[in-house]
């Protein structure tokens, strides 16, 4: 999937332009709850990234970018890094990813790729903790929110197509 390649791609490298929001609007004093993201160490040079970009329309740090970040001058090594966010206790409209992270662009380009994206519909409860889930196998690029505690979806899925193609 080269085209999934380039569009993370251009995401990171026009990151720099785009200012990016905190997922908690400024003007909002109630309480909130924690969504995590993932990244899932694969090997040593892959990892399968399960995160949250967008709520609201506002367009958050991502974790996609903090691991590039996080692993620059490794070479061909990739460790993982996950972001969380505080959402408030309304409903929300978010936008999922799930996505294959490679050390460097270059094994990208001769490995299998997959990215799905999509919005969901969320809304986090008091008391509860969650996290951005998935699956990536050659038939499946899949993203949800979960109950950490249950470890049960609380969104419906965003779906595209797995690493065969």
């Amino acid at each position: 999937m080269r085209a999934g390649l380039t569009a993370v791609g251009l995401a990171l490298l026009l990151g720099g332009c785009t200012s990016f929001e905190p997922a908690t609007p400024p003007d909002y004093t109630g309480p909130t709850a924690n969504v995590a993201d993932q990244a899932v160490q694969v090997s040593g040079q892959l990892l399968h990234v399960f995160e949250m970009t967008q709520v609201d329309g506002r367009r958050l740090s991502s974790t996609s970018m903090a691991v590039v970040r996080a692993n620059q001058g490794r070479g061909f090594a990739v460790a993982p890094v996950a972001l969380t966010n505080e959402l408030p206790l309304r409903p929300a409209r978010v936008r999922l990813q799930a996505a294959t992270q490679y050390a460097a662009p270059i094994l990208a380009l001769t490995n299998p790729t997959c990215r799905a994206e999509g919005d969901v519909a969320f809304t986090p409860e008091a008391g509860k903790g969650y996290r951005v889930a998935g699956r990536i196998t050659a038939e499946a690029c899949e993203a949800w929110i979960e109950d950490l505690a249950t470890q049960q979806p609380v969104t419906e899925k965003v779906s595209g197509k797995g690493t065969k193609g």
